[in-house]
């Protein structure tokens, strides 16, 4: 039976069928063992557990090993951690210890655990997986053994018997398949469905009533063609469309956990977002859409086009670590846009493809040197036309944060200067200073692990370059410890002997005779370069007390060189003249802190300011004398560099003989090697993701993934087709659509043949549709379904671009879901709940799941029952002339069509039943109850200043949409208690007004059971009684009450709660209970019961019909 002909209660079943399966990759476990679980066990364990003689008889170096066990028995249970000695081990809950060096830490306890809970998933073991081929350094395939690493075949498309169902070539590729198989297409879909299912796939919206009404009515034969083109040519097309590239871009508002010490939005998120849906719009080729997201600064011909670069800088901040930072834009890189999984050889060789560690940290080291910088997107004539205002304040702002970063760049510059022995000793044990991290806490009168690390890149350059200066030290270090004083003095030889082109006569004065050890080394070098500092500061101060120009060099060339090391831009001793983000590590902690503030400071007006014209953060390539030459990390530890390796594309793509990149970094390079016709990779994964999206499933089914694992293609020779005719159309991503929708295979009905024997058969042969006998009815995203619920209720704001706001609540926006705020660490669960992309990660393709919460959403949530409602209220509904006109009405606002006159009549008696049930609502008693915030006054013994808490989030009253909320903060009252504000101002205030005169009894106890912090103050008082009772607890109930209390009608008894010293872990349980006393019948007020929401009034019948129409199964999926 055609879903459009149900009758309307059968709709209101689908709530709890809202998808099938999930079709996303099932990778997320495997990536989770090689980036975290593969690290400790090789790292920490490996050394006894390998296969050669491991201790007590375990390996840990399969799955296998780890489930049969050692000398103990089995060494984990698979899903069963509380069950597995491993977890207990690592635990230190019982002997042995393991490791025996030092416990893991908590992080690396917990992913042990969750792994084990997944079942211990190990890529090449047990189903699905092939094993690694071993004998080649961990790759698993040359070049051409695999189809997407082979060159685009240039194919023609085959004969077929039924020539007349060929619109385009598509259809020969997908119609030879199917009559090898003795199948054939399915009929053509009707024009209503075809209208939708256009209009939803090109524009993510659907048609209205008079755009269906008209295309069935147009009888011409290029009325469909008509119809694709204007739709390609709506502005909403790039909108739709670039919703699809922000899950591969990990779009987001934010930067994620940054704790309190930056702003937490990013400035250029929307500027990036708007350029996607404008680049799309106007049909911008895909190679210059690819290039300048990786290279704009190089190859922008427009400041516009600098917006470009967000698809790098828009990834998790991750506190700062820039190991993690660039590994986030290698992955954003080589999956979004060429579908492998580069990611996977930062701490060995990939596994499966033909990856080295080496091309990982080769294409890290042209990130590594590329430096952010936040810079206008938008041309001079227009910065120039910016409100004068607004430009001044930025100008203060930013003199302000340039002044105060100029200043520490010099004051930590001069005091590695002023320790460079100390910092050249640190060179001899680097582990003892970790590059970066967040829970370091630096003072001025430390070893900065940045700048330690920075003389380490200088020593590297230096050797590299053949630097005078630094040969002795160079070749002095070359000596183990253990080995020093016998080849010492060999070392000491060839120095001597060397001109001064290769050793520096200054530093081989100081060196006349062998050091005793690395330490006196690093003492020597250390007197030269005090010498030096002194010898530049006395000319400093010469010109000073002369009156004359300041010196720019020292007279002795040999001095002058030493000086350059110690004072040039490239000096280790100076921290980059860059953006505060690209160089916090060299500060210590407090100085960030303050320094964040004040770059806060700039962000927040760009972000807050209407005014702001839009910003980019791009990146661009350092100082050539600044370049760092990557050096493999082994195992994935920056702190123990392997061997260098040059910047230079991936070998699989460019072949052995391919030479180190030129061009400073790299990048454009990097982007040139991506979008060459001849790379097999990237129109291949660009024409896959589109068949994707227009048909549920790629022609290969793993769209991230195009290396050895990824199946082959259903239709290769259509995936090759595509591909070499999208790179002659000019790499036309409208050409591409235009291509796919226009055939036969993508008309086809979503019913299958209308003859039940073929269609059973079809089943039979090709139950997952591979082969594209009929067309996959689509389920509507969450943008799609929100943005329809919007249109069908005639509250769709349609404007394009322009800032990010919030999708539902007080302050919500009836804008297209697009620009709804995307913050990524609190993304609203509704958007987790209908599998919205994580913005943490590059997603190419979304799970699809069935949960309740989805049926929960379209029962209960408000926007629900504001679509519902303005659905009703729609002018042309509103005024219908009888019962049976609105019905119509309402159906052609949702489906676009007629209802049945079985539809009508169900839809009448639904109505009608509605209209005679009896309302319902929360106890009379929920009224006298109210919940705000303000002050409790310890001198007076009573609140000041009451304000209701603003917002109900469905759950508990709070400040806002967001909690903590950035006005009120962790202020929270829920039926069970809540969680005071950010200080003694912000109290929570639980309030009960009496309705009449007469006696309470009061009964109640607060719970605070967390053992962090100090805990929590609760106080009972009233407005005219004063302080009743309090309490302070901390991880502890106690009772609070009062026997009998007379109050007259109007009385305030108040619940209050705030904190103690300080704000840590403060949440408590608190649901009073008051007792009238009274000889008429006791009236009990019971704050767990009595707790309210927003008093909205229920739907009304013919509201109560919107919203069933709304939530069916016709208005969330497209045939």
């Amino acid at each position: 039976m055609r879903r459009d002909h149900l009758p309307i209660r059968s709709g209101i079943l689908v709530l709890t069928i809202l998808g099938a399966g999930a079709r996303a990759e099932d990778r997320p476990a495997e990536e989770f063992f090689e980036a975290t679980i593969r690290p400790i066990l090789v790292e920490k364990c490996g050394s006894c557990h390998d296969d050669d003689g491991p201790k007590g008889g375990l390996s840990l170096t399969s799955r296998g090993a780890i489930l049969a066990g050692g000398d103990s028995g089995p060494a984990a249970e698979s899903g069963e951690p509380g069950a597995s000695l491993l977890v207990e081990v690592v635990r230190y809950d019982s002997e042995p210890r393991m490791p025996p060096g030092g416990k893991l830490s908590d992080g690396e306890i917990e992913a042990l655990t969750r792994w084990i809970e997944l079942g211990l998933p190990w890529p090449g073991s047990d189903a699905g997986t092939p094993p690694q081929q071993e004998g080649r350094g961990g790759m698993a395939v040359d070049r051409g053994d695999h189809w997407a690493f082979r060159p685009v075949e240039e194919v023609e498309p085959p004969g077929v018997e039924d020539e007349d169902r060929v619109r385009t070539p598509i259809d020969r590729f997908v119609i030879s398949r199917l009559e090898a198989e003795g199948l054939g297409l399915s009929p053509e879909a009707d024009r209503r469905i075809l209208i939708r299912r256009l209009s939803f796939d090109l524009t993510g919206l659907p048609p209205t009533p008079e755009d269906a009404d008209a295309f069935v009515a147009d009888e011409s034969p290029d009325a469909y063609d008509r119809l694709v083109d204007r739709l390609l040519d709506s502005p909403h097309h790039g909108e739709h469309w670039a919703r699809h590239w922000l899950d591969v871009a990990r779009y987001s508002d934010t930067k994620g956990y940054v704790y309190a010490r930056e702003e937490s939005s990013w400035v250029h998120a929307r500027a990036y977002r708007d350029w996607v849906v404008r680049s799309l719009n106007e049909d911008m080729p895909y190679d210059r859409f690819l290039l300048l997201q990786v290279a704009a600064d190089q190859a922008a011909d427009e400041p516009e086009d600098l917006a470009a670069m967000g698809f790098l800088t828009l990834g998790r901040r991750f506190l700062g670590v820039k190991h993690d930072i660039i590994d986030d834009r290698i992955d954003v890189v080589s999956r979004g846009m060429l579908g492998l999984t580069v990611a996977c050889a930062r701490c060995h060789d990939h596994k499966y493809d033909p990856i080295p560690t080496s091309d990982y940290y080769a294409l890290y080291g042209v990130f590594r040197n590329s430096e952010e910088a936040l810079v206008p997107a938008v041309g001079e004539s227009r910065w120039a036309a910016a409100d004068e205002a607004f430009l001044a304040e930025l100008e203060t702002r930013q003199a302000a944060l340039r002044g105060r970063l100029s200043a520490e760049r010099g004051a930590a510059s001069g005091r590695v200067r002023g320790r460079v022995e100390d910092y050249l000793l640190a060179q001899f044990s680097p582990e003892k200073y970790p590059g970066e991290a967040f829970s370091q806490i630096l003072t001025a009168a430390d070893l900065i692990p940045a700048s330690v690390h920075r003389w380490r890149e200088a020593i590297d350059r230096g050797e590299r370059l053949g630097d005078p200066v630094l040969r002795a030290w160079i070749d002095y270090a070359r000596i183990p410890p253990d080995e020093f004083r016998g080849r010492a003095e060999q070392v000491h030889r060839s120095l001597a002997d060397a001109p001064p082109s290769v050793v520096n006569p200054a530093v081989a004065a100081a060196f006349p005779s062998p050091p005793a050890s690395r330490e006196e080394v690093a003492r020597r070098y250390g007197a030269v370069f005090r010498d030096v500092i002194a010898c530049w500061e006395r000319r400093i101060e010469e010109a000073k007390s002369e009156g004359t120009p300041p010196p720019d060099r020292l007279p002795d060339p040999d001095l002058e060189a030493i000086r350059r090391l110690l004072y040039g831009e490239a000096s280790p001793c100076e921290v980059p003249d860059e953006a505060l983000v690209n160089i916090e590590f060299f500060f210590p902690t407090s100085t960030v802190v303050e320094l964040w503030q004040l770059q806060g400071e700039v962000d927040r007006w760009l972000i807050r300011s209407p005014e702001a014209p839009p910003h980019a953060l791009i990146l661009a390539d350092r100082d050539p004398e600044a370049m760092i030459e990557p050096r493999v990390f082994r195992r994935g530890n920056a702190a123990n560099p392997g061997e260098v390796v040059p910047r230079r594309s991936l070998r699989v793509l460019s072949g052995p003989d391919d030479g180190p990149f030129r061009l400073g970094s790299g990048r454009l390079e990097l982007a040139r090697s991506i979008v060459d016709p001849t790379n097999p990779l990237t129109a291949r994964v660009a024409v896959n993701r589109a068949w994707m999206h227009h048909f549920g499933a790629g022609l290969v089914d793993s769209p991230g993934d195009f290396g050895t694992r990824a199946g082959s293609p259903s239709h290769p020779e259509l995936l090759d087709w595509l591909a070499a005719r999208f790179v002659a159309e000019g790499w036309s991503l409208k050409w591409l659509h235009r291509e796919i929708v226009r055939s036969a295979t993508y008309r086809q009905a979503a019913a299958g043949p209308a003859d039940l024997e073929r269609s059973e058969r079809a089943s039979r042969l090709d139950p997952e549709n591979r082969l594209l006998w009929r067309m996959p009815v689509h389920r509507l995203s969450f943008e799609e379904l929100r943005d329809a619920l919007l249109a069908a209720s005639g509250r769709l704001d349609r404007r394009i671009g322009g800032p990010s706001g919030p999708l539902f609540g007080p302050s919500e926006a009836a804008r297209r879901t697009l620009y709804g705020t995307v913050d990524r660490q609190e993304l609203p669960t509704v958007l987790r709940v209908f599998d919205f992309a994580n913005p943490d990660l590059l997603i190419p393709q979304r799970s699809a799941t069935s949960v309740p919460q989805q049926a929960l959403f379209f029962l209960n949530h408000p926007f629900m029952r504001t679509c519902a409602r303005a659905l009703v209220d729609r002018d042309e509904v509103a005024k219908a002339a009888n019962d049976e006109e609105r019905v119509r009405r309402l159906y052609r606002a949702v489906y676009q069509r007629e209802p049945t006159p079985a539809q009508i009549g169900s839809a009448i008696a639904l109505v009608r039943a509605s209209a005679a049930e009896p309302e319902v609502g929360p106890p009379p008693t929920a009224g006298d109850w109210s919940y705000g915030y303000g002050r409790f006054e310890e001198s007076s013994g009573r609140v000041t200043n009451f304000r209701p808490l603003p917002f109900f989030s469905g759950e508990g009253w709070q400040g806002g949409p967001s909690w903590p909320d950035p006005g009120l903060g962790w202020a929270r009252l829920t039926a069970e208690g809540g969680h005071p504000g950010n200080d003694r101002d912000h109290a929570v205030i639980r309030r009960w007004v009496a309705p009449s005169d007469g006696r309470i009894r009061v009964e109640s106890t607060v719970t605070h059971d967390v053992a962090r912090g100090d805990g929590i103050r609760a106080f009972l008082c009233g407005g005219r009684h004063g302080l009743i009772r309090s309490v302070e607890v901390h991880d502890d109930r106690a009772s609070i009450g009062v026997e009998s209390l007379q109050v007259r009608a109007g009385d305030v008894i108040d619940f209050v709660v705030d904190l103690r010293d300080g704000l840590d872990s403060d949440q408590f349980r608190w649901a009073p209970v008051i007792t009238g006393l009274g000889t008429g019948g006791a009236t009990t007020w019971d704050a767990r019961d009595d707790f309210a929401g927003d008093s909205t009034p229920t739907l009304g019948p013919w509201e109560q019909l919107a919203q069933v129409l709304l939530m069916s199964n016709e208005f969330s999926f497209v045939e």
